[in-house]
C-alpha cells in the first residue's frame, strides 16, 4: 500500500500554476492513500481535495476548518481501491485538529489519520507537546482491539529532534505518558535529512528570509507514523520512503514537499505477526543458527 502525505498549502502562491503540478505528480506518485493538509473549500459545496483527486478515482473525506487558528482551511484523506467505512473527527487542546478514517483492505481494517497539531511558530513546542499526547491518546482508544495498526499522517510543524516528535517516536516521555510509533522516513529513508519545508523551494524562501530572519532555512517537519508493533499486530513493514513533489527553482506544487511511504500490510511472515512473543524463539533459531 502507497502512502502520501502532503501540506497542499490551499490556493497560495502561483495557484493557477501549481495546481497541474499537484495534480500531475500525485496521479504520477498514484498513492493508495492521501493525506493532505490546508486544504481550501470551495467553489461551492465542494473543496480543493475533490478538485484535484476525484478525477484520479478517489474517494474524499473533508473536514473545513476555515477561520480556525490550526489546520486552517481544511484537511483531507482520500482513498482509492479502498474503502472508507467511518470517519471520526479529533479535536486537540490547542486547537490543533485531525480527520481520522477507516480503511478497509484485504488484510482487514484499519484507521488512517491525517492530522494538523499546531502551527509551527518558535516557543509553541510546550502546546505542541499537550497535542501530540492527546493526539497519540485518541488513536489509541480508537484502534484498540484493531489487529492492524493505525497510520498517522501530517504536518506537524516540529524537526524531529523536538519533545512532541520524540514522543510519538517512543524517544522520550511527556505527562507521564509514553508510547512509540514508527517514522516511515527515520526507518526507510535514504539516511539524507527528509527536509521538507526548504529556502530550496521558491515558496519558502520569501518567508525564511522574512519571518525566520533564515535566507538559509531547512526543516523535516511533515511525517508518516505507523502504529508500533508492540501495540497492535500482525505488523506492518515500512519497505520505503520517499521525499516527493519538490518542483525547481522557479515552481513548485507546495511550499512543503510531500513524503511518501509504501507498506506492507502483511507484515513479516517471521514470527507470524507476534511480536514481542517472538523474541525468545527467534533467539533459539540464530542459536541454532549458529551451531550447524
Amino acid at each position: 500500500m502507497r502512502v502520501l502525505t502532503l501540506n497542499v498549502w490551499a490556493r497560495s502562491g502561483p495557484y493557477g500554476v501549481r495546481e497541474p503540478l499537484l495534480r500531475q505528480g500525485i496521479a504520477l506518485l498514484a498513492p493508495d492513500l492521501v493525506a493532505l493538509q490546508e486544504v481550501d473549500s470551495g467553489p461551492g459545496d465542494g473543496n480543493q481535495a475533490d478538485e484535484l483527486l476525484e478525477a484520479l478515482g478517489y474517494e474524499v473525506a473533508y473536514l473545513p476548518r476555515i477561520g480556525q487558528e490550526v489546520a486552517d482551511p481544511g484537511i483531507a484523506v482520500a482513498a482509492r481501491h479502498h474503502q472508507m467505512t467511518d470517519r471520526r473527527q479529533i479535536e486537540l487542546p490547542h486547537g490543533g485538529a485531525a480527520l481520522a478514517v477507516r480503511i478497509g483492505s484485504g488484510y482487514g481494517s484499519f484507521w488512517f489519520c491525517c492530522a494538523v497539531p499546531m502551527p509551527g511558530w518558535p516557543g509553541l513546542e510546550g502546546q505542541r507537546e499537550d497535542e501530540a499526547v492527546a493526539l497519540d491518546e485518541a488513536l489509541v482508544e480508537l484502534a484498540a482491539g484493531d489487529e492492524l495498526p493505525p497510520v498517522l499522517a501530517g504536518d506537524f510543524d516540529a524537526t524531529p529532534d523536538s519533545a512532541s516528535i520524540r514522543f510519538l517516536t517512543g524517544l522520550q516521555s511527556l505527562h507521564g505518558r509514553s508510547t512509540v510509533w514508527y517514522d516511515a522516513w527515520a526507518i526507510a529513508g535514504d539516511g539524507s535529512p527528509g527536509y521538507t519545508w526548504a529556502s530550496d523551494n521558491p515558496y519558502v524562501a520569501p518567508f525564511a528570509a522574512a519571518v525566520f530572519a533564515q535566507p538559509v532555512h531547512h526543516r523535516r517537519i511533515d511525517y508518516l507514523f505507523v502504529g508500533s508493533p508492540f501495540r497492535w499486530r500482525p505488523r506492518v513493514a515500512i519497505r520505503s520512503c520517499q521525499v516527493v513533489l519538490i518542483g525547481g527553482p522557479q515552481a513548485a506544487p507546495s511550499d512543503h514537499y510531500g513524503v511518501l511511504a509504501d507498506l506492507d500490510l502483511d507484515g513479516i511472515a517471521l514470527g507470524a505477526g507476534r511480536g514481542l512473543d517472538t523474541w525468545a524463539e527467534t533467539e533459539t533459531m540464530l542459536w541454532q543458527q549458529s551451531r550447524s
